[in-house]
């Protein structure tokens, strides 16, 4: 990244609530029309992040900038009018006694009419909702509602949006495919955004890049992908989806040796031969076969639709899964035969205690 094209800059941000410890020396930083993402359980001090820098909240420590400017730091604190950023919250926060139009336009009442005419339309055909214009939000669906929300707070063109879960209270089905159509949204008004969820299925459908937080701790800040495959703590690994963790021993050429047979993990360079590790196992890390001499009983299997997730037992204290199509209906008791496909493998360490 370079200085010019960065949007956000968290450098070295604590804070605190009530003399309590919420965030702890967050350093991030988000490029101009990237979708970025706080991910991580209740509590762990996401919001309070994103508080921050619409300006909401203080920070005891370090800095906020966006393009440039300082927001936040040990001795500024610009105040939340001054910060042209706009917020989407849980809640649509829609006006009832306006039309979809009237809410879209609310923030536009400085603007010339044709400009502002022409931006809610332009808005309101980004959604396809030109045809609802003229209908109050009662009268629309919740989905659609939402992207009123999210247009409503786009319509002046802030250098940032926030989005504070905006989904939570939308029905499950509708999440995922509605933070696509969104992330579509954004990118077509190139707007730079940051959400938070605690969803990573949210995360994963709509952000360039995704900062995992745990008790106020960055833990990783990077690209689903890598937050998927690539996990740089057992805690990223566990959070953002299922998963194995498989025990080890490092062998002297730093390969892993395992139950499962001996791997060699992308992370190498900082293991410690003869240390006791965890090796990470996705479900579509280990692949059906009916051909492979490697099986493994099923101890369990929850029936997806189009897949089975299957639970294989390894010994008596491990297991793995494996994501199989629904065709293939295996009963509990039966041994699946499977072999392993592993571009990414890593593994987490732990020493030995004497």
């Amino acid at each position: 990244m370079t200085r010019q094209t960065l949007a956000i800059e968290i450098n070295d941000v604590s804070a605190h609530y009530d003399k309590k410890p919420i965030l702890h020396n967050v350093t991030l930083s988000q490029e101009q029309g990237e979708i970025g993402c706080l991910l991580g359980p209740s509590g762990c001090g996401k919001t309070t992040l994103l508080r921050a820098i619409a300006g909401l909240e203080k920070i005891s420590n370090g800095s906020i900038s966006v393009n440039g400017r300082v927001f936040s730091s040990n001795n500024i604190h610009l105040k939340t009018e001054e910060r042209n950023v706009g917020m989407v919250f849980q809640d649509f926060a829609l006006f009832p006694h306006l039309t979809i139009a009237e809410n879209v336009g609310f923030g536009l009442r400085d603007w010339s009419a044709p400009d502002r005419n022409a931006r809610i339309n332009e808005l309101l055909q980004l959604v396809k909702l030109e045809a609802h214009s003229e209908k109050y939000p009662h009268q629309i669906s919740g989905g659609q509602q939402q992207r009123v929300a999210l247009i409503r707070a786009m319509a002046p063109r802030p250098q940032l949006l926030l989005l504070d879960e905006p989904f939570s209270s939308l029905d499950s089905s509708l999440r995922e495919e509605l933070a696509r159509d969104i992330r579509e949204i954004l990118k077509k008004d190139h707007c730079t955004a940051l959400l938070v969820t605690h969803d990573h299925h949210e995360a994963f459908a709509m952000a360039d890049r995704i900062a995992v937080i745990d008790q106020g701790v960055l833990q990783q800040w990077d690209t689903p992908y890598a937050i998927y495959h690539q996990p740089s703590t057992q805690f990223v690994a566990e959070f953002v989806g299922k998963s194995a963790l498989i025990e080890g021993t490092v062998e002297s050429d730093q390969r892993v040796r395992t139950t499962l047979g001996l791997f060699t993990p992308i992370n190498k360079e900082r293991l410690t031969p003869g240390n006791a590790v965890k090796l990470l196992l996705r479900p579509d890390d280990v692949i059906h076969d009916d051909l492979s001499e490697l099986k493994f009983e099923i101890v369990d299997r929850a029936f997806r639709g189009s897949e089975y997730l299957y639970t294989l037992t390894v010994d008596d204290n491990q297991q793995i899964y494996c994501l199989v199509q629904s065709h293939h209906n295996h009963a509990i008791g039966e041994y699946l035969r499977i072999y392993f496909d592993m571009d990414d493998v890593v593994v987490f360490e732990k020493k030995i205690q004497a």
